[in-house]
């Protein structure tokens, strides 16, 4: 390791794996501080001019002995909290108030409803011991109902049904739902950790798209690097630092919930250190912890989701299927896709265009050039008569390179609306020689060196580091898609509200063109990692913070890796406001007015539901990859996010399968998802070069298909190649894949009923059972937590058991029916209103072995993937 990277790993600006942070901190002897006890002053509750201080007026203000303030409070969405509490309160026509009892010991401070009631009523309670400063959260619990019903006498004897009658207690208690450890805070110059006590009983789901297969997050510690898809610590690239704590109280209704307000690095050990705590830390900035509790699944994310907010309804298409591919690279390519799936019978309702429809990677651009997309307006136009939308992959990024007609680059220049190289230098390495910048590849740790290393584009970069570095010119970035292709390029600064609107404009031609919806991509931003820490901006250079209006210090810069995911955060926003008000700029464009639009982004923050759908980024045609997916969208779902999941079939091609992804994965695959939210097939496809002087080249590697169809048409031509069990896999691609989309298609209202719903109560549309049937406990256990997190609900009563490993690991897929509820196998058929005779009812509670073999029989397409419809079930029937 050189000197430089060496200096490059004390500076505390770096990303560190959670493991090592917390090991840093135990190891720390000073710099730390540990409050050891609290006080309450009722002057610290007010303004200068003597008001209550909005910021908490439903909480209080307490100082710790090192005269640091801590400030209890219950809230966000708005620009205030008590601005949030009034909207919320308003709408749920409640009145309540927080009130501090003190007692030598305690503060309390309890939420009291309707105070000047003779109802009044307390909810919740935090007892703050003042020495030593400890935190314990106290509310009434419920216990839960018995699962199955007791029997009823039909005796119209009164004196018979009153021997029958049981003497009953009230099945309540007051109990510790949440509580600190002993001095359980501590903080540095930069970071705060919270030490929490974990139940010995309680597991923790939620996470965001956090990897791993497992819905049920144990013994970890949260954030490490470059593992793969099934270590539950693996970070993508959405963050979403929310979780539920789940039977920490067996048999009463309680659930707990966490959500770090942070845009930084949030660490989280789940009892690595200590096997009775739950440790969190914000590694920057401040600690805005909200904890909300209630009793059940259901009434906990649809508070969470009023606090973050909930998102408008989505248009209908987006639950349809959807096609997208990196290498449709002409009009031809895009229109055939679109005319094989519906020679083929598949429904079809998105076409996704990857950057191969830009002007050399312009984004905003349509390259119409005649062997590319000649008359793209009139392409839009053909794809939308036969019933499909386009959207197109738009990246924060605007090419560098001069060109008189590029108007987005040539306004972002004049008019200063680039992030501009300043950087909070190291006074260790300030010089830019000195500087490395830090990336992890498959877990090993690396450094670049900015002063020499460039990206290999065809076109070489002969920009000069040194020129630019902290010199307050645009930022000099850029895209590096592999295999030489892409281009340098500087950043709109999407902090600034003003910068926002005018991004949100560049969309004009486009939608002019007849785009219909976005696919945001490359959001962190995503950049060569040349030119940036972790393969985005440099970790020490200054954004703007993008504060509120009231804040006296929104103008202040910060830090790129203090703030980490809020540009990505306001990039969708600047485009989900742009998208809105598209219908001002142009004749052409007043049709949109009041139209519900769409984005599907790659990766945010918490609250980015609200404008866009979420697809989980670049993933592999690998076992690993499907294993995760069903919890994936599972967790995501818990966090009020939409529509979410994965690339079906896989992005990335592997070395041992190049050409095309397994028939048999893409078929589990297109099962898994059939009634998923998001359902996108999307790969890279191998391109040559078709004019220039690389003409005949090999432009990008990649597969040679993946959509259902072609499987036949491949199979068709070499059908010598295969024989047996094998061929008729290849057989079975289409058939199969086509009778699960279908089976979607028939099935949509009670998707876009599950999406309606999501609007209002925030449940998401594919549910973890522990959502639906919380009268099982079982669901918690050991032995069933494995179908909890590769089992869903839609809405709350038909169950998708998809089978996630090949026939040849497993014969037959074990499912879990849920208690205490009867369940019949599916019997509707995508094209018979009516069905098939209902099978035999299966009892609640049991365990079944499901024969799913892959067939390309029709008689046997129903019963590749098992799916139950609970006893009872009418009301969400088409």
């Amino acid at each position: 390791m050189s000197d430089f990277e060496a200096t490059k790993l004390r500076d505390p600006y770096i990303f560190q794996k959670a493991d090592d942070f917390f090991e840093d901190i135990d190891r720390m002897t000073t710099g730390v501080s540990q409050p050891a006890t609290v006080s309450y002053h009722e002057s610290d509750q007010l303004l200068p001019d003597g008001k209550r201080n909005p910021t908490c007026s439903h909480g209080a203000v307490f100082r710790f002995n090192d005269n640091a303030l801590l400030l209890i409070h219950r809230t966000i969405v708005r620009d205030t909290l008590s601005e949030l509490i009034s909207s919320l309160d308003d709408i749920e026509e409640i009145n309540w108030v927080t009130e501090v009892v003190k007692d030598h010991q305690y503060y309390v401070v309890q939420s009291i409803l309707n105070p000047d009631s003779p109802n009044r009523k307390v909810e919740l309670q935090l007892w703050i011991q003042r020495d030593p400063f400890q935190i314990t959260a106290v509310r009434v619990l419920e216990s839960l109902p018995p699962a199955e019903k007791v029997p009823q006498i039909q005796s119209l004897d009164a004196y018979t049904v009153d021997k029958l009658t049981l003497t009953t207690v009230e099945g309540a208690r007051s109990a510790v739902i949440w509580k600190t450890k002993p001095r359980g805070l501590r903080y540095t110059s930069r970071a705060t950790i919270l030490s929490v006590e974990k139940s010995v009983t309680a597991d923790f789901m939620g996470f965001g798209e956090q990897g791993g297969k497992n819905l049920f997050k144990k013994k970890t510690y949260q954030n490490i690097y470059g593992q793969g898809p099934l270590d539950d610590r693996e970070p993508l690239y959405h963050s979403e630092p929310f979780w539920i704590e789940v039977d920490s109280q067996p048999g009463y209704r309680s659930q707990i919930a966490t959500f770090i307000d942070n845009y930084s690095h949030i660490c989280v050990d789940l009892g690595m250190k200590d096997a009775n705590a739950v440790r969190v830390a914000t590694r920057f900035n401040s600690f805005q912890g909200i904890f909300v509790a209630a009793d059940s699944m259901h009434e906990l994310i649809q508070l969470y989701t009023s606090i973050v907010g909930k998102p408008r309804l989505k248009p209908r298409y987006v639950l349809g299927y959807q096609q997208g591919c990196y290498g449709y690279d002409s009009r031809d390519m895009v229109v055939e896709a679109v005319e094989e799936h519906r020679k083929s019978s598949i429904p079809l309702d998105g076409m996704h265009i990857d950057v191969d429809i830009q002007d050399d990677y312009r984004t905003f651009t349509i390259d119409e050039r005649e062997l590319h997309f000649p008359n793209p307006g009139d392409m839009f136009k053909t794809l939308r008569e036969k019933g499909v939308k386009c959207s197109t992959n738009i990246t924060p990024y605007i090419n560098s390179a001069e060109c008189a007609s590029y108007s987005t680059l040539n306004e972002g220049l004049e008019r200063g609306y680039f992030i501009k190289d300043k950087r909070d230098l190291d006074p260790s390495a300030p010089q830019g020689y000195a500087q490395r910048y830090q990336e992890f590849g498959t877990g090993v740790q690396y450094f670049n060196t900015p002063i020499i290393d460039k990206p290999p584009y065809f076109v070489p970069d002969a920009y000069d580091f040194d020129q630019v570095y902290n010199s307050g010119k645009p930022f000099h970035g850029g895209v590096y898609y592999g295999w030489g292709n892409g281009h340098p390029g500087h950043y709109p600064n999407l902090n600034n509200s003003e910068v926002r609107k005018w991004w949100g404009k560049q969309y004009q031609y486009l939608f002019e063109c007849g785009l219909d919806f976005v696919w945001q991509d490359m959001t962190s931003p995503c950049i060569a990692e040349q030119y940036g820490d972790m393969k985005s901006l440099p970790f020490r250079l200054l954004l703007d913070s993008d504060g509120w209006s009231g804040d006296p210090h929104r103008a202040r810069q910060k830090k790129a890796i203090e703030i980490w995911s809020l540009y990505s955060y306001n990039l969708h926003k600047a485009t989900y406001h742009g998208l809105n008000n598209l219908h001002q700029l142009s004749p052409s464009l007043k049709w949109r007015e009041n139209r519900r639009n769409f984005i599907i982004g790659r990766g945010s923050f918490v609250g980015s539901h609200r404008f866009a759908g979420l697809w989980t980024g670049d993933n592999s045609s690998t076992w690993d990859f499907l294993n995760i997916s069903v919890a994936q969208v599972l967790a995501l779902g818990m966090s009020g996010v939409t529509i979410a999941g994965q690339d079906v079939g896989g992005f990335e091609f592997i070395d041992s399968e190049h050409d095309y992804a397994n028939p048999e994965l893409l078929i589990r695959w297109y099962c898994a998802y059939s009634l998923l939210p998001w359902f996108r097939n999307h790969y890279t496809r191998i391109r040559y070069w078709v004019d220039g002087p690389r003409k005949g080249q090999m432009r990008k590697d990649g597969k040679l298909f993946q959509e259902p169809y072609a499987y036949q048409k491949h199979y068709n031509e070499h059908q010598d190649w295969f024989q047996g069990r094998e061929a008729m896999i290849y057989r079975a691609v289409l058939p199969v894949c086509r009778y699960y989309i279908r089976l979607r298609y028939s099935l949509m209202q009670l998707l876009y009923d599950a999406m309606f719903e999501n609007m209002i109560t925030g449940l998401p549309l594919a549910r973890a059972m522990v959502i639906t049937d919380e009268l099982d406990m079982s669901l918690f256990s050991k032995d069933n937590q494995r179908f909890t997190s590769s089992q869903y609900m839609v809405r709350n009563d038909l169950l998708v058991a998809p089978a996630l490993e090949p026939e040849s690991k497993k014969s037959t897929r074990k499912l879990y029916l849920p208690y205490p509820h009867g369940w019949f196998a599916m019997n509707l058929r995508p094209d018979d209103p009516v069905g098939v005779a209902l099978a035999p009812k299966v009892d609640g509670g049991s365990r079944v072995d499901y024969s799913c073999l892959i067939s390309d029989q029709e008689s046997q397409l129903p019963y590749i993937t098992p799916i139950y419809i609970r006893e009872g079930t009418r009301k969400w029937l088409p």
